[in-house]
Formats: C-alpha cells, structure tokens, sequence
C-alpha cells in the first residue's frame, strides 16, 4: 500500500441540510443536530433551492433557533407560519412559506 493511500484527502461536506424531502406538496428540510450559526447557514441554502409558494417544514432539534428563523423570514420576505414541537419525534417543526 502506498504510503499517500493512508493520507487520501477528501472533500468537506460543508454546511447542508441533512435532507429535503417533499410530501403532500410540501417540503421538509432536515437540519437536525445542527447548532447557530450552522442550522441557519444550511436553511438559507436549502430554501434556495425550493420553488416559491411552497410550503416548508423545517425539522429541528434547537428549539432557539425560531426566534433566529423569524427574522430570517423577515429579512428575506418569507411568511412565517410557527414553531411546534413534537415530541414523541424528539424534534420541533418551523412551518414557514416561500
């Protein structure tokens, strides 16, 4: 085995949601585990992605982080819908519309 095998460089995934899935015309973007400032940086990113009009359901595991998502909303335009938890999911879910 060559020695630079044992050193194999690999690229960083980067701040990302851990997924988005759609249901029932809906998105859910999973930022689970995710701490400030990265469950912002990973929601700006995956909201990006999603057409306007649609309804997104953010999965959350940092409750704080609505109060961040709200003036997030502000600041971009996008309708903020309201914070649940669930906790039979062990998760809250910030409803919010593009």
């Amino acid at each position: 085995m060559l020695l630079s095998a044992l050193f194999k460089r690999t690229k960083p995934a980067g701040i990302r949601a851990n997924s988005i899935e759609y249901k029932d015309n809906k998105a859910f973007v999973d930022v689970r585990g995710q701490t400030c400032p990265g469950y912002l940086l990973a929601i700006n990113k995956a909201v990006a992605t999603i057409q306007t009009g649609t309804e997104i359901n953010l999965l959350i595991s940092y409750p704080p982080c609505g109060e961040d998502v709200k003036a997030w909303c502000t600041e971009r335009k996008i309708e903020f819908l309201g914070l649940t938890e669930e906790p039979e999911n062990k998760r809250w879910v910030i409803q919010i519309k593009k």
